[in-house]
């Protein structure tokens, strides 16, 4: 960003001091970019030619997305959310 925009940024880190966002940025995050690949894996199979590799390449990101959203929706232990320095 040029240094003369004053525009306040907002603070969309996931992790702070190694662990992860008490904003639910990171929850967000995650149904945004599950709520995408639903969208563009449905518009990929209606086109006449659909790219079979690039939707399977989707659907395993969709999955991997849908298990975190489950694991920031169980609530996740100290074990587990924070990163090791």
């Amino acid at each position: 960003m040029l240094p003369f925009i004053q525009k306040k940024q907002h603070d969309n880190r996931l992790v702070v001091d190694g662990a992860l966002s008490q904003t639910g940025n990171a929850r967000l995050k995650v149904e945004q970019d599950i709520a995408f690949l639903k969208d563009r894996i449905t518009t990929m199979r209606t086109h006449p030619n659909p790219n079979t590799m690039l939707i399977e390449h989707y659907q395993s990101m969709l999955k991997s997305r849908e298990s975190v959203l489950k694991w920031l929706l169980d609530g996740c232990d100290d074990e587990t959310s924070s990163f090791s320095n």
